[in-house]
């Protein structure tokens, strides 16, 4: 039976459970629609076709975001917007690819942008040199989350296979690395977080001697 009372967030809502459940290329409009009752051609009324399920799949992933209570140093902070993004990519593994290709269009992305800016405006840098930072950390936050969730469908049996392969005369570090052991994400995580972080600070630190001089 058809559900009663369709609008967009429950199509959304079913679009991230299609993908949560069974992937992103399982989802079509035909899918969907199956998912939520109804005929495909009713689902038009609230939505305007698939690229606008995913642009709202990816809102929906930012809208996870908790960002609410982060104090501290600048490094306590940005080490807590970056694991609270992190965290809201891993409860939606399916959908990471989509927030690494889709370009950021919904109004609570916007806010969490304008936020993590007013950050970098603090440190002295204007717009533009704020923004280079910032899209230097998601790149790096969302490929890492990328690879961590590809790395969770490897079998690290055929990792050790592979390694038990290698000359160790030729490759003596490679062959003493690759798969030695399973990759310890929340640690390669703190440890990149942490080198933008010291980029940032550094870049900053002449920013801020050139206003004490000026003062």
């Amino acid at each position: 039976m058809p559900r009663q009372g369709l609008n967009r967030h429950k199509v959304l809502d079913a679009a991230m459970r299609v993908i949560d459940d069974h992937g992103l290329d399982v989802l079509t409009m035909r899918r969907l629609a199956l998912e939520l009752g109804v005929e495909a051609p009713s689902l038009y009324k609230h939505i305007a076709g698939k690229p606008d399920i995913l642009d709202g799949i990816v809102e929906m992933v930012y809208e996870e975001i908790d960002f609410d209570g982060i104090e501290g140093s600048f490094r306590e902070r940005v080490n807590a917007y970056a694991s609270a993004y992190r965290t809201a990519l891993l409860r939606h593994p399916n959908a990471v690819q989509l927030v690494a290709m889709r370009p950021v269009t919904g109004e609570h992305t916007i806010v969490l942008v304008e936020r993590a800016l007013q950050e970098m405006g603090n440190l002295g840098f204007d717009a533009q040199e704020g923004r280079k930072f910032l899209d230097v950390a998601v790149a790096f936050i969302v490929g890492h989350t990328l690879a961590e969730v590809g790395a969770r469908t490897s079998d690290f049996d055929e990792l050790l296979a592979a390694r038990s392969e290698l000359d160790d005369d030729r490759f003596p570090n490679v062959a003493t690395t690759v798969a030695a052991h399973p990759v310890d994400h929340d640690a390669e995580f703190e440890l990149g977080i942490g080198l933008i972080i010291d980029a940032i600070e550094r870049s900053a630190a002449p920013i801020f001697l050139d206003l004490s001089v000026q003062a």
